[in-house]
């Protein structure tokens, strides 16, 4: 059971009073959509309000949010404060018994794939570049992409897909146009009664599940490997001539 389902579900009737929260995302207005749609997919009701802010209605404690939104920050090194109707700020990483949770690069760390001081140098490096922690660890062949792949579909909770040995299918595939999903890193995989799976390299980059929206505004979202992506649409093109 999801965290919100589950506190929802012990507390009792008057506790689970609708009120009206705000997340701000800091600078990062990039990411404010992919937050929207990451909270929808937890069962809280958001809307934009702002290019660096949403407005949230739910009947959730405070603090089932900010344990769905901790998940949020471990991925995105990204903050995400949560601002309450009585004004006052607390983040998530506030809260009594806390305990403080691992970013993407001290999970990496925890599980060997890179040390400790590589994971310092991606953080920097991210920073200074704005690219996400897991783009830099690559760009820089400190990681595996299965490495990474995993890691991102434990922290989003989301499926691994290996897109080279489950196979494409084409005619899904063809929902979308090659330029765009290449440009994306991302291709539908299938269709099946939960609708269109979808594997994304990055699943945390906003302009790519946008560009995939124009042309499948509902799916299911997916991790696959960047290099598997990238040779299921050549093989796609050959089947096309």
């Amino acid at each position: 059971m999801k965290i919100l389902a589950f506190l929802l579900a012990i507390s009792t009737p008057q506790e689970q009073v609708t009120r009206r929260l705000r997340v701000e995302v800091g600078s990062r207005a990039d990411l404010a959509l992919m937050l929207r749609d990451y909270l929808r997919r937890e069962g809280v009701e958001a809307e934009l309000s702002g290019p660096a802010s949403l407005e949230l209605t739910t009947a959730a404690p405070a603090a089932a949010i900010r344990e769905i939104l901790a998940v949020w920050e471990r991925v995105t090194d990204a903050p995400a404060a949560l601002i309450g109707d009585s004004g006052l700020r607390s983040t998530t990483q506030a809260g009594p018994a806390q305990p403080e949770r691992p970013r993407l690069g001290e999970l990496l760390v925890r599980h060997g794939f890179i040390t400790e001081q590589q994971a310092t140098f991606a953080v920097n490096e991210a920073r200074e570049t704005g690219q996400l922690v897991g783009v830099v660890l690559l760009r820089q062949q400190l990681i595996f992409e299965d490495e990474l792949a995993r890691t991102l579909s434990k922290q989003l909770e989301i499926p691994y897909i290996s897109v080279m040995r489950v196979g494409i299918d084409y005619s899904v595939a063809s929902l979308v146009p090659p330029d765009v999903g290449e440009q994306a890193c991302a291709i539908p995989v299938r269709m099946d009664d939960a609708g269109v799976l979808i594997a994304f390299a990055d699943p945390t980059d906003r302009g790519a599940l946008d560009a995939i929206r124009k042309y499948v505004p509902q799916f299911q979202l997916a991790v696959g490997e960047l290099s598997d992506i990238a040779m299921a649409w050549r093989t796609a093109r050959q089947g096309r001539r």
